[in-house]
């Protein structure tokens, strides 16, 4: 296995993380808020990835803050404030209100978003199949996850907020996953000092917690939206940490280490398949119903992502037997 096709496992394997989160945030930011969720889940990573640090990287204490360039800091911090806090900040309030299922259709704005950024800041280009595959996967999941839908599964969406600003936030949220990965790259091709995967999401998470923990104590707003609510719905703490440990730590490492391996326009695409999981994860624990449709849907989409993984086989294939 060579070190393109390594990261495009990785990319698999974060995906798969990440979608065991999906329900246990969905309950969690119903309950919390997305602003309690996301401060506590914050905080639980940093404690878990800074003892990661020390014990699997050997980093101590102090070189874990005084080793990253500035660089390094500048981009891979920014990444984490813009995917960690802001991007996940609306994606938490789209999934509050229009649950896992529907939110999860707005990441498919973000391999076209990644595409275009990766093109612009890191020179990233795909050729034209590759883009093919890309919109053919984006395609599909669109269908995916509309396709089981009725008007009975729509309905209790009302009752969680605005509809509208949910998918605003969607969006926005989409907007923010293409971009942070893009620039969390950025940083990683500095290469004056040698920055791990774990360390590298070290970095975006303390930034993210440090940015995100001032602007909430600089409103006045710590004690209310966050320490309070946290405390007052103690019982889903477990569930919340164990999310964190595989929707967060363990998923974003994994993504951190892809983005060095291959490019990002096709690991963000990976990514992006998490409904794949999910869905089938909603019909066992929530009996919510799966069709036909959505199976060829969902074989679409899958397929989609393997013509953009082979895309330069499929080039080679089409000029030996059609020129």
């Amino acid at each position: 296995m060579n070190g393109t096709e390594l990261g495009y496992l990785l990319a698999f394997l974060a995906m798969f993380t990440n979608s065991l989160s999906s329900f246990p945030f969905t309950d969690a930011a119903r309950k919390w808020g997305s602003v309690a969720l996301n401060h506590f889940r914050l905080v639980i990573a940093l404690v878990v990835l800074t003892a990661l640090c020390v014990t699997i990287d050997k980093e101590s204490f102090v070189e874990l803050f005084a080793g990253p360039s500035l660089k390094q800091y500048i981009f891979v911090g920014a990444s984490g404030i813009l995917g960690l806090a802001v991007g996940d900040y609306f994606g938490f309030y789209a999934m509050s209100i229009l649950g896992a299922r529907v939110s999860s259709i707005f990441n498919t704005i973000a391999p076209g978003a990644t595409l275009l950024f990766g093109f612009i800041l890191l020179s990233e280009d795909i050729s034209s199949i590759g883009v093919f595959g890309i919109a053919v996967s984006i395609g599909g999941m669109i269908w995916f996850l509309t396709s089981g839908q009725s008007k009975e599964d729509k309905a209790p969406l009302l009752k969680h907020g605005s509809v509208k600003k949910g998918i605003l936030f969607g969006i926005l949220a989409g907007l923010c996953q293409g971009f942070h990965i893009v620039i969390a790259k950025k940083g990683l091709s500095d290469t004056s000092y040698a920055l791990s995967p774990l360390h590298a999401t070290w970095i975006r998470i303390f930034i993210a917690t440090l940015a995100y923990f001032l602007f909430t104590f600089s409103r006045g707003r710590l004690k209310k939206d966050v320490i309070a609510v946290v405390r007052n719905g103690s019982d889903i703490i477990a569930k919340v940490t164990f999310a964190t440990v595989w929707g967060l730590v363990l998923s974003v490492v994994l993504v951190m280490w892809s983005i060095t391996l291959c490019k990002v326009a096709v690991v963000q695409t990976i990514i992006s398949l998490v409904p794949i999981v999910v869905v089938p994860m909603a019909y066992v624990l929530y009996k919510e119903k799966m069709t036909f449709k959505t199976m060829i849907a969902a074989f679409v989409s899958v397929t989609g992502v393997f013509v953009l993984i082979w895309r330069e086989d499929i080039a080679h294939w089409i000029l030996v037997h059609l020129h």
